[in-house]
Parts: structure tokens; C-alpha cells; sequence
């Protein structure tokens, strides 16, 4: 919670240089540069993601298992007996397992000779599809998001070598695992294709429903183990509609509420006056249309990787067979890719980041594309033999190689689209986008049927070729998309960021974050380390409490900042010295909105709600949980020793007043400024926000040895707060006021005696005679109506503002998710600066 000081009241000199050390050792450095040349390495995958992983095993199990035999059991005769209708309802994954049950239960041979075997099995089919297209568009975001790092780190090894922890490759080896085990699950009608030719239908069809309810009940019971995200609504109306608004304004970066209050047009449209609808939603709807694209050429990939199902396999019908099956060497795809994903996880792509060598996601599409022209090349190859040959005379195995180069452009094409349906997509719509994934198979299998009438002797030779051609020139079609890209040269001025305060900070840490840390220059009247009554916040109370409002982007903002700081705490980051888990009560005269506590609950640790007998008298609603308190001065200080160094960049910082928004670019090389400077956003030229307003608080700071915990209360017109300052010789903040509007910097003698009256009540402890006074100061939160502005505005071709400020007090608590957000927007023009890269 910020709170300025007044003059009059600046602590001295002695006791400020006492809380801001000089000297630290850094073993754990997050946020990490580009330029510093360190290798990178992804993180340790969660133990959790295991569980998910052995779900998604098990449904592929259970999935190729029953596919194996479906074939043979159709043709059966005696299920051509009867037709019937069916109905069938998709209850989470339990449709899997009902589906299945019918099917066993319908294939027994007493079912058979019953006439139940073709209604069961329709009505198996239709069920049991529901519950797969359910699992496998949700299963690999749900696997991603176990993982909740949010930014590279840098860590020292046990040799002393320090690397780049990176949690985009984290993410891709999730993913590689991921698709292994589905691989493995692929090998599942080796076992159910022999029992139900040895044995029985119904047999093979039970051994994947006990493996599907194995895998149902583990991950029904390591429920409290998983990382869930909340139901936000309806994202896909909600981006119908944002989308519809960007096709009625003809691009979506006039759909921005920023840019339509600005035409005068926000009023045109009811949805766009909702609070959740923003910039950045805006821009999360945008990444995620864009995300999809990527998926347009994926279609001419899995036109060929579908051969090996169908054509492949006919083809094997006119060769040499010796007694092999002809459709056993399909087993070789998911063989290679068992083979093939290790080797790339422990081998190639270390090898290739000891090098430095950067294999972008498109480079790794486009190889997929080449592996499988080439398979289909190959496949033509033989196909010519085949028809000037004599009949059956070439042996099945000259196979080989289609299935063997067809699983390798799998690792490449559908793991890598994988990940980047995950990335690209916003979080509300990754389940979607995963799911528009899958449907280019779809696609392709209808783009197939088209070519029915040339999948046929004697045109196959020309087919597999053309395939062969058609991947080849979709893979440079996709890995073209990058290069065409125009890109700009960055420079150290490139990006500016106006405002030094933990706002301007949080921003400065998340570009470090995306190696951009050399091109940044914070800008700022007053720098930390400086003392200044309109200096916010070095002086704040800093923690984090229930005091943000309800609106969607103040539940997200504080749910980052909360994950985010409590992640650095955890890995015992440098950027974690003044930060410290700390257990907290919390209090509120009236009952919270449904929707906060559902939101808080969801993230906090050790959260427990009060019952309503344990709470003081005229409270309503209490929670206990482990809190984040910081020392505010220190840490900020400490943030800037941090960015100045070259592992962050060497970030600049300079000490200047500007007169105007323009200032701010302060060459003709800056193309982006972030504007942070809170409460002087009312009145700087190029800003001038009339709905910015401060608001008034007034402190006492303690020392208080006794004081362990925080404790606020949340009044309707007051705040009381207890807040214990992290390695500051055991000094409390007490506090406070919330008064809107209230400029006067003058201290209110009656307000301290309530603020000391407040929290001796709240936490008797404070009452006793190791409690010292050290001072009183009044703040003024940077406050803003609407709640915080997190917005982009181009001012003219080639320079952008973000526009970033409003917190109130919650600028250490939500400011980590308002920098995300506030880089977020400008992705694209940051993109387009290139980076250092060997490929």
C-alpha cells in the first residue's frame, strides 16, 4: 500500500542508507539478458505433470487399443442384424468410461447372439468420441499449465557454470514428453488386437475401460495436487464479440476501448463498455486469431501424415508380405517417435543450445514439412517399382522408411503446434485453439475423401509425388512467415519507460524478462535511492491483502503478482531479498462479492476462511492465509542495483524531468514508452487523465520486535493494516486511511491516535513497551476511476505509448501483472526488433 512522506518527516539520511545495503551475492539471478551469451536450459518439470501425462497415456491406451480391433468388429457378421437410434451425453470424462462399458458390455457373446452388439456399438462410438474430442482438447493446456514460472531466471550450477533457466523450453519438453507417452499408448492394439483374435471382442475391449478407470481414479484422487485455473465466463462469445467489433472498425487495434473512446465511437457498442473489455483483452483476442493462423498450413502436412493410415497400408496389400500383417508396419510411427523424442530432448537440443544455435518453433515446423515430403517422395519411389514390377515380388519392409520419416516430422510439426497453440493463445481460449489444432486433421481426412478418385491404381505414383511437392512448399510457405517479417533495429533507447516507482520497475524487470534489458532507459524525476515527498514508492507499506477492487483485470493483475512473487521467494531469487512469506488475517466489515473470494481462494496459500464465531465484532468476513510483506525502500533500491547490472541488460536510468508525453521520446530511435508516473498522469501534457485522483493516506511507523504477522482490516471508510517491514530491524507499518480526493499533505494528529487506537486492538501485542514510534507520514495513492489504465496508444507512425498507471495501493501487489499486460501489448512491435540468433 504506497504511502508518501511528508515533509518535515523523511527518515535521516543514517537510517535510510541502513536499509539499503550495498553489497549482495547473487546465486539465483532472475530476469536474464539476451546479451549476456548464457546457455540456456529448461527448468524441472513439475512431478505433477506425471500424473497428467500417465491420464493422457491411458486414453491413448485406450483409444488405439479399441481402434486396433473396432475394424474387425464391425465386419463381424452377426452385428449386421440390427439398427437402432441412440443418445448419448457428455458427462466430463466419465463418457469415456461409459462409452467403453457399453461397448463390453454389448460385445460379450451373449450380447452378440442377443442382437445388442450394433446398437451398442453406435452408440459406444458416438460416446466415447465425445469423451476423447473433450480430453484432447483440454488435456495438453491443462499439462502446460502445472508449470507456473513465469520468467526466465538465471541459475548457478553445482560446476559454477551460470545458465538461463527458461521456462518456454520447459514448456516444449512438457510437451515432448507429453506426445511420447501418447506414442506409447499408440502401441496398445499390439495387446488388444492378439486377445481378441486368441481370445474375445469383449476381453480386448475390457483391458483399456480397467486401464481408463485407473487413470480416472488417480487423477480423480491427486485432485488438490493439480494448478487450476478459474471458469472465466464465456470466452468464446466473449471473443465472437470482440472480433465482431474488429471486423465493424477493420482491425483490432481501432476495437481498443483506448482507441474508440478516443474516436468518439465507445458508445457504439455495449460490449465494449464492459470493465473487462480492455486493451488487453483486445490484444489477448487478437494473439489468439493469430495463433490460429499459424494452423492454415497444416492441413497440406497432415494430408501426408494421413497416408500411413489408409494408402500406406493398402499399398502394403500389393507387396511381398512373408507372413507379416499388412498393416503392422504402422507400428514403426509411434517406435521412432518413442525413440526419436528422447534423443531430442537429451541429445539434439542441448547440443544445439551449447552452441547457441536458436531452432526457432517455425524452423521446426518447416523440417516436419520436409520429413514428410520426403516420406511421400520415398513412397512414390516405391510405388513406381510396385507397378513395373512383378505382383508382390518387393518386400513390405522396403516400407520402412515412410513410417520411420513420417514419425520423426511428427516430433517436429505436432509437438511444436502443440506448444504453440499453448503460448500463442490466450489463457481463456487455449482449450479452443488446441481443439482448432485437431480439427486440421479433420481437414486433411476431408481433403483425402476429395482425392478419392486419384487415391487409386494407376494414379498413385503421381499422388505420393504431389503430396511430396505440397509439403515441401507448405514447410517454406511457414517458415517464410518469420523472415518476411520487417524487423527493426533496437538500440539502447528503443524503449523508455517513464517513471521509476514499482510500477516503472515491474515493467523494466519484464522486458529484462524477454532479453531486452540493453535497450531500455527508465526515465524519471526521481530515482530509487532518492528522497522526495512526491516520491510514492519507496515509502509504502508494501504487501499483499484483499484491499483491489472486484473487476476482472484487479482479481488477474493480483493472482500474477501474488504466483509471480511467491515463485521468487520459492527459488530464493536475488530479486527476493526484501520479500518475505508471511502469515496474515485479514478482516472485512462487509461481506466480500462472491467473486473475490473465489478468486483469492483459488491461489492463496494455506488460505483457511475464519468461521463466523471466531470473528471480532462487526467483522463479516475473515480469511488466514500466507501473505508477501516487502520492504519497500530496499526493494526498490535493489531493483535498480539488479537492471543496472549486465545480466539484466544494464538497463539505464536517468534522473530527468520531462515537460510532456513527446519528451519521453528522447531520440529519434525510441519507438516505445511506457508511461508509470502515476499520479502525474492528470496533469503531464500528451496524458492528462481527468480521471486520475490521489488518494489520501496516513501512517505511523513503528518499531515493534514483537510484531511477526500482518493483519488488516477493511472498513468502508478506513483501512487498518499492520504490516511488518522484511529485514529492516523490526520495523511496522500502521496504518491507515483511504480518503479520495484528499490532497492535503498535513499530518492529522486525531488520525494517528486512531491508527494507534486501530491496530492496538486489532494486534494487542503492539500495546506493549517495546513498541517505539519512529515516525508519522501522509501519501497519496496514484488513483484512477475505472480502476488502473493499461492501455496503448500509437501517438504517430512509429511510436507507441503504453500507458500503465492507476494501481491506487496495490501497485506492489498487482504491478508484476500490469507490467505482463503492459509488455504484452506492444508484442508485436516488439517482435518485429530483432534479437541476436544463429538460424
Amino acid at each position: 500500500m504506497s504511502e508518501d512522506t511528508k515533509k518535515g518527516h523523511v527518515l535521516p539520511q543514517a537510517d535510510f542508507e541502513a536499509n539499503h545495503p550495498k553489497t549482495y551475492s547473487p546465486s539465483v539471478n532472475p530476469v536474464p539478458a539476451e546479451d549476456a551469451g548464457l546457455r540456456r536450459v529448461p527448468d524441472r518439470i513439475p512431478w505433477v505433470v506425471l500424473l497428467v501425462i500417465i491420464v493422457e497415456l491411458g486414453e491413448r491406451f485406450t483409444y488405439f487399443g479399441i481402434s486396433g480391433i473396432m475394424q474387425n468388429y464391425i465386419k463381424y457378421d452377426r452385428i449386421h442384424q440390427y439398427t437402432g437410434k441412440f443418445k448419448a451425453i457428455l458427462i466430463a470424462c466419465g463418457v469415456y468410461i461409459i462409452g467403453l462399458t457399453v461397448l463390453v458390455a454389448t460385445s460379450t457373446p451373449a450380447a452378440i447372439k442377443g442382437g445388442s452388439a450394433f446398437g451398442g456399438l453406435v452408440a459406444a462410438m458416438v460416446i466415447i468420441g465425445l469423451g476423447t474430442g473433450g480430453i484432447k482438447a483440454n488435456v495438453t493446456p491443462f499439462c502446460a499449465e502445472q508449470y507456473q514460472t513465469t520468467g526466465p531466471y538465471v541459475k548457478t550450477l553445482k560446476s559454477g557454470e551460470q545458465v538461463i533457466v527458461d521456462p518456454d523450453l520447459t514448456i516444449e519438453r512438457m510437451f515432448l514428453w507429453f506426445y511420447w507417452a501418447v506414442n506409447v499408448g499408440a502401441l496398445s492394439p499390439l495387446i488388444t488386437v492378439n486377445v481378441e483374435a486368441n481370445v474375445s471382442f469383449w476381453l480386448a475391449y475390457l483391458i483399456p475401460l480397467i486401464v481408463i478407470v485407473i487413470v480416472a481414479v488417480l487423477f480423480l484422487g491427486s485432485n488438490k495436487l493439480f494448478l487450476k485455473t478459474r471458469p472465466q465466463g464465456s470466452p468464446i462469445i466473449d471473443a465472437a464479440r470482440t472480433v465482431h467489433i474488429a471486423i465493424a472498425e477493420k482491425s483490432f487495434e481501432k476495437a481498443k476501448p483506448s482507441v474508440l473512446r478516443e474516436d468518439g465511437k465507445l458508445d457504439r457498442y455495449a460490449f465494449a463498455n464492459r470493465p473487462d473489455y480492455t486493451d488487453y483483452s483486445v490484444e489477448k483476442v487478437r494473439t489468439g486469431i493469430t495463433a490460429c493462423k499459424i494452423f492454415l498450413l497444416l492441413p497440406l502436412y497432415f494430408i501426408c501424415w494421413t497416408q500411413i493410415w489408409n494408402n500406406i497400408i493398402s499399398q502394403a496389400g500389393d507387396m511381398a508380405l512373408h507372413g507379416t500383417p499388412n498393416d503392422l508396419l504402422q507400428n514403426l510411427d509411434p517406435i521412432a517417435l518413442i525413440i526419436f523424442i528422447p534423443l531430442l530432448d537429451c541429445v539434439v537440443y542441448p547440443l544445439l543450445r551449447h552452441y547457441k544455435i536458436n531452432f526457432r518453433p517455425e524452423l521446426k515446423v518447416t523440417t516436419g514439412f520436409f520429413l514428410a515430403g520426403l516420406s511421400m517422395v520415398y513412397a512414390c519411389v516405391v510405388q513406381h517399382y510396385i507397378y513395373n514390377s512383378a505382383p508382390k515380388s518387393i518386400h513390405v519392409w522396403i516400407q520402412a522408411p515412410i513410417y520411420i520419416l513420417i514419425g520423426f516430422s511428427e516430433a517436429f510439426v505436432v509437438i511444436t503446434g502443440l506448444e504453440l497453440a499453448y503460448t500463442k493463445a490466450p489463457e481463456s481460449l487455449r482449450s479452443l485453439v488446441s481443439a482448432l489444432f485437431w480439427l486440421t486433421i479433420g481437414i486433411a481426412a476431408a481433403i483425402c475423401i476429395a482425392l478419392a478418385p486419384v487415391s487409386q491404381d494407376p494414379h498413385l505414383v503421381w499422388m505420393y509425388g504431389s503430396l511430396g511437392v505440397v509439403a515441401v512448399l507448405g514447410g517454406v510457405l511457414f517458415g517464410s512467415k518469420r523472415s518476411s517479417k520487417q524487423q527493426v533495429k533496437m538500440t539502447r533507447d528503443s524503449i523508455v519507460i517513464l517513471g521509476a516507482g514499482i510500477i516503472g520497475l515491474n515493467v523494466a524487470l519484464e522486458l529484462s524478462r524477454r532479453g531486452l534489458g540493453s535497450h531500455v532507459t527508465v526515465l524519471a524525476k526521481d530515482l530509487p535511492g532518492d528522497i522526495n515527498v512526491d516520491y510514492t514508492s519507496p515509502w509504502a507499506g508494501a504487501n499483499f491483502s484483499g484491499i483491489s477492487g472486484n473487476d476482472p483485470n484487479a482479481l488477474r493483475w493480483d493472482k500474477a503478482g501474488y504466483v509471480a512473487l511467491m515463485e521468487l521467494i520459492d527459488k530464493g531469487a536475488e530479486e527476493a531479498k526484501y520479500l518475505s512469506k508471511t502469515e496474515s488475517i485479514e478482516y472485512w466489515d462487509e461481506q466480500p462479492s462472491t467473486e473475490k473470494i473465489q478468486s483469492i481462494t483459488d491461489y492463496l496459500r494455506d488460505v483457511q476462511i475464519i468461521p463466523q464465531e471466531a470473528l471480532p465484532q462487526g467483522v463479516a468476513f475473515g480469511l488466514r492465509f500466507t501473505t508477501i510483506t516487502l520492504n519497500a525502500p530496499a526493494h526498490c533500491l535493489h531493483l535498480k542495483t539488479l537492471l543496472s547490472q549486465p545480466t539484466y541488460g544494464s538497463v539505464k536510468f536517468v534522473g530527468r524531468t520531462v515537460k510532456s508525453l513527446q519528451d519521453a521520446f528522447i531520440s529519434p530511435k525510441t519507438k516505445i514508452v511506457f508511461n508509470c508516473i502515476g499520479n502525474a498522469s492528470k496533469t503531464l501534457p500528451g496524458v492528462q487523465d481527468s480521471k486520475c485522483y490521489p488518494t489520501r493516506g496516513q501512517i505511523v511507523l513503528v518499531k515493534a520486535p514483537a510484531v511477526k504477522q500482518n493483519m488488516m482490516r477493511h472498513g468502508k471508510d478506513y483501512e487498518t493494516y499492520i504490516i511488518p517491514r522484511p529485514t529492516s530491524d523490526s520495523t511496522v507499518i500502521l496504518g491507515g486511511y483511504l480518503q479520495k480526493g484528499d490532497s492535503d499533505s498535513q499530518i492529522r494528529e486525531e488520525e494517528s491516535r486512531s491508527i494507534l487506537q486501530r491496530t492496538g486492538e486489532l494486534l494487542p501485542v503492539l500495546r506493549n513497551n517495546e513498541t517505539k514510534v519512529l515516525r508519522i507520514a501522509v501519501g497519496f495513492r496514484p488513483s484512477r476511476e475505472t480502476g488502473a489504465r493499461v492501455e496503448r496508444e500509437e501517438i504517430q507512425t512509429g511510436q507507441t505509448v503504453v500507458h500503465n498507471y492507476g494501481a491506487g495501493g496495490t501497485g506492489y501487489q498487482a504491478g508484476m501483472g500490469m507490467a505482463q499486460d503492459a509488455v504484452e501489448l506492444v508484442r508485436d512491435a516488439l517482435d518485429s526488433m530483432s534479437l541476436s540468433s544463429k538460424l
